[in-house]
């Protein structure tokens, strides 16, 4: 059973109370005598996605003080137990408090400031290690009975987080659907590269204890790979328009190489923001701000980068032109960064395993995962502009040779 906290930690907008919110604000050393007096909530832009809900709530205070804020955003979990428990099987959640409470104050790129954070324990990293472990054992059929009902079998942990960070007023971004600017595209790349090379090979990544404890794939790739064969042919079936044979072949290529593909794509080279579509981007005229740190990770900077050009080039003739393009301009800024060792042909390599790998996800994402995201699905937006990028033939699982 998990341990709580002895404190009130609300889960949705309607328990929010103005002596919480003060309660809050004051601990987090926001305000020093002020109340919150009253206050009104709503969602920013769009519904409830994956992970969970944000609330832009607005704040009236009963007297000054200087740097109060007028508004914030909260975020509290997903309120489908389902979603729920499989993001918490991936620590979304544990992710982004870690980042928040560990590494937003000295992070490279601006990032909205942490006020509040409160979650009930988690397990230690031993008894987590320990399960991760047993599961990996499994028997290959086992694996892919479980994930074939994942959605049935995994539970929600009944664990309670919440988290209050500063709303950036005036901010501009481009949604799921959108395709952000090449200006944009170009900022978010160069931004990628100075986190990626004021992180490189950090002894922090591979400090077991103190550093970072979350891989950019899995900790279990063997359960992993059975979510993936538990639900391939189902989700073949009922998008055979998206999910090609050319894309499938290389997904399988993937599971084939399972183990050996996350120990590589894990390889601690750099600390990884994750999940870098651009809806987890502001743009301000004091430049971009970086939001939401569910995938923070250490890993193969590739992850990040292929991550974002797989959601944001337009399918068609140009894209494998306007990808290569931009593909170019990250690691330009990586080199101008001071990073040396990671040689051009090494860096075409990986990012190639790494729009694989996101087709690979894009499978368990149509599978397990239901979310929000207006007339089209997450997933049909996300395959139809990544299939026009991926290669034509598997690629290497490891280091290239220079010649």
């Amino acid at each position: 059973m998990n341990r709580k906290l002895k404190k009130f930690i609300p889960q949705t907008a309607e328990e929010i109370t103005t002596d919480w919110l003060t309660d809050c604000l004051r601990e987090g050393g926001v305000a020093k005598s002020s109340s919150v007096i009253s206050f009104s909530s709503k969602e920013p832009e769009s519904g409830e996605g994956f992970s969970g809900l944000t609330l832009r709530v607005d704040l009236e205070w009963d007297n000054f003080e200087e740097s109060l804020p007028d508004s914030v955003l909260v975020k509290f979990p997903s309120t489908d137990k389902k979603n729920r428990a499989l993001i918490e099987r991936d620590g979304a959640y544990d992710r982004e408090f870690d980042f928040y409470e560990r590494f937003s104050d000295r992070f490279p790129v601006r990032v909205p400031k942490l006020f509040y954070s409160a979650r009930d324990p988690i397990a230690k990293i031993e008894s987590r290690r320990k399960v991760n472990k047993g599961l990996e054992l499994l028997p290959d059929g086992a694996s892919k009975f479980l994930g074939g009902h994942a959605r049935q079998f995994i539970r929600s942990s009944g664990r309670r987080y919440a988290l209050i960070v500063e709303y950036i007023q005036e901010a501009r971004t481009t949604t799921t659907e959108g395709l952000a600017s090449e200006r944009d595209l170009v900022e978010i790349l160069n931004s990628l590269a100075v986190v990626h090379s004021h992180w490189w090979r950090h002894p922090l990544l591979v400090d077991d204890r103190e550093g970072v404890a979350w891989p950019t794939v899995t900790h279990t790739p063997k359960l992993m790979n059975g979510l993936y064969r538990g639900s391939r042919d189902r989700v073949i079936s009922n998008n055979p328009e998206l999910f090609t044979p050319e894309l499938v072949f290389l997904t399988d290529w993937f599971a084939d190489n399972v183990v050996e593909a996350v120990e590589f794509l894990n390889e601690p080279l750099a600390l990884l923001r994750g999940d870098t579509r651009t809806d987890n981007m502001l743009f301000t005229d004091e430049g971009l701000v970086m939001v939401d740190f569910g995938s923070f990770s250490s890993g193969r900077p590739t992850c990040d980068v292929a991550n974002l050009l797989s959601s944001c080039i337009e399918p068609g003739p140009t894209a494998l032109h306007a990808y290569q393009h931009f593909a170019d301009i990250y690691h330009e800024a990586l080199i101008s960064n001071g990073i040396s060792d990671y040689p051009k042909n090494q860096y075409e390599n990986d990012m190639k395993v790494c729009l694989i790998l996101q087709a690979y996800l894009l499978v368990l994402a149509a599978a397990h995962y239901e979310a929000d995201y207006g007339e089209n699905s997450l997933v049909k937006i996300w395959a139809e502009r990544l299939v026009a990028l991926l290669p034509q033939k598997s690629p290497l699982i490891g280091q290239v040779v220079n010649v």
